[in-house]
C-alpha cells in the first residue's frame, strides 16, 4: 500500500496496520484534514479507528481521531 511520498520523492510503502498508525498520528498532530489531504480513510472509518463527515465549507470530507 502506498500512503504518500517520502523526502526522496519515492513512494512510502506501508502495511495496512502501519498505515493506520500513521494516519492516526497525523490526525492527532494536525487535527481535521480533508480527503484531498490524506488517503486510506474509508476502511479505517469502518473499523472505528477514525471519524469522518462531509463538510460543505471544505468541499470534502473532514477526518479526525475520536
Amino acid at each position: 500500500m502506498v500512503i504518500g511520498m517520502n523526502e526522496g520523492s519515492e513512494p512510502l510503502v506501508m502495511s495496512g496496520k502501519e498505515a493506520e498508525v500513521f494516519v492516526i498520528a497525523l490526525l492527532k498532530a494536525r487535527g481535521p484534514l480533508t480527503t484531498m489531504q490524506i488517503i486510506f480513510l474509508t476502511k479505517m472509518k469502518r473499523k472505528g479507528l477514525i471519524k469522518g463527515e462531509a463538510s460543505v465549507e471544505k468541499r470534502g470530507w473532514l477526518w479526525w481521531v475520536p
